[in-house]
Formats: structure tokens, C-alpha cells, sequence
């Protein structure tokens, strides 16, 4: 499992488009690096409960039409291997979709995933752990109808954003959205807008296992 990720939030607010999504996009990824080492490493103790995943999907897998719609002209900039057999927690995939940098055609988002199946025998105590794990040290709101279990969370920055950790069965899905409010970049989409949008997108990521 890799746990070193590039780049951290930048301590000033980007001056420029592509400044703000190289920022936006870091911050992803220190959230995503704060889950796996707080979260990915419980073991499931005293159930039989293999689960009903064999493997986790893929980033083409995760595709869907809220993503286009939240992340317009998206690239695939991330899709790299989480775990694997010898791994506590399982193994997955971590995926970021961004737009484009240079021309402003559409206005700066982009979008992560984070998908871990937990392997048997005890696959969805696992994954209930590193649920848990994964959100221990955040303020959370729970988000009911979705999955097994589901909290969401923000981070907050020059940019905002919005995560959303579930469970289903004995997969663990994490998924973060942060945006800009104009096509300059200049300043964050607004939170409530962005903690929508990041469980929309929740949504849909489960709907296309």
C-alpha cells in the first residue's frame, strides 16, 4: 500500500486557475492519506461474514453521469492500486477526476474515490472497521439511505471539501468533491453546495457497483 501522497493545501488563496486546482486537488489527497493511515489497518474480529464483493471497482467502473455533470470535461488524473493480498484491510483502487487545466472552458472541480474491498472471512467486520477508522477523528453527520452505513464530513481550507465515507457489505467507499465558484478560481463554491454535491456523488458511486 502506498501512503505517501504529493503536495499539501497551499497556506495562501490561489491567484490563479491553475493554482486553484493543483490546491483543491492536494487537499484531496491529504484526505485521502489521513483515511488510509487512521482507518485501513483493523482487523475484523469474530464474524464469518465474508461479504458480497470479490474485488473492488475500478475507476472506468465508477464512470457515471454525476460525475460528468460535477466534474465537466474531466480527465482522469489518479487511478492507482490500494493493498492487495497481504494487506489487514483488502485492496482497492484511489481514482481523482479533475478539469482541465489552461483555458477556463468550464469552472474548476474535480472529484475523488477511494474503493477497498475487505477479504474474508470476516470481510464486512473489516470494512465496518475501517469505516469507523477512517472518520474517528472528524465531526461527521450521519447520511441515512446510503449503504450499509454512511457519515459525511468536511475539510476546510482555501477550498472546501466535502467527503462522504460509506459501507456496503464488505466494501469501503470513500468519496471527496471540492470546487471554485467562478471560472478564475478565485475563492471556493459554497459549502453547503459542495457537502451536497459530495453525497450526490456518493450516491451515485454506489449506484454503479
Amino acid at each position: 500500500m502506498s501512503t505517501s501522497y504529493p503536495g499539501s493545501v497551499p497556506d495562501v488563496q490561489p491567484q490563479s486557475r491553475g493554482c486553484a486546482v493543483v490546491g483543491v486537488v492536494a487537499g484531496a489527497l491529504t484526505v485521502l492519506a489521513a483515511a488510509a493511515l487512521t482507518g485501513w489497518y483493523v482487523l475484523g474480529i469474530g464474524s464469518d461474514d465474508g461479504g458480497e464483493f470479490e474485488a473492488a471497482p475500478e475507476c472506468a467502473q465508477l464512470q457515471n453521469a454525476v460525475l460528468d455533470e460535477l466534474v465537466p470535461s474531466h480527465a482522469l488524473e489518479t487511478e492507482e492500486p490500494i493493498g492487495g493480498t497481504e494487506a489487514a484491510f483488502g485492496s482497492g483502487w484511489q481514482c481523482r477526476w479533475a478539469t482541465p487545466e489552461g483555458t477556463a472552458v468550464t469552472v474548476p472541480a474535480f472529484a475523488s474515490a477511494v474503493a477497498v474491498v475487505a477479504p474474508e472471512p470476516s470481510g464486512s467486520e473489516t470494512a465496518a472497521g475501517t469505516f469507523r477508522g477512517s472518520s474517528s477523528d472528524r465531526e461527521t453527520h450521519e447520511i441515512s439511505g446510503l449503504g450499509d452505513e454512511a457519515l459525511g464530513w468536511t475539510e476546510e481550507g482555501p477550498f472546501t471539501i466535502g467527503c462522504v465515507a460509506t459501507r456496503v457489505s464488505n466494501l469501503y467507499l470513500e468519496a471527496c468533491y471540492s470546487g471554485a465558484a467562478d471560472y478564475e478560481a478565485q475563492r471556493s463554491a459554497d459549502e453547503q453546495e459542495i457537502v451536497e454535491a459530495s453525497e450526490e456523488l456518493a450516491e451515485a458511486f454506489v449506484e454503479a457497483l
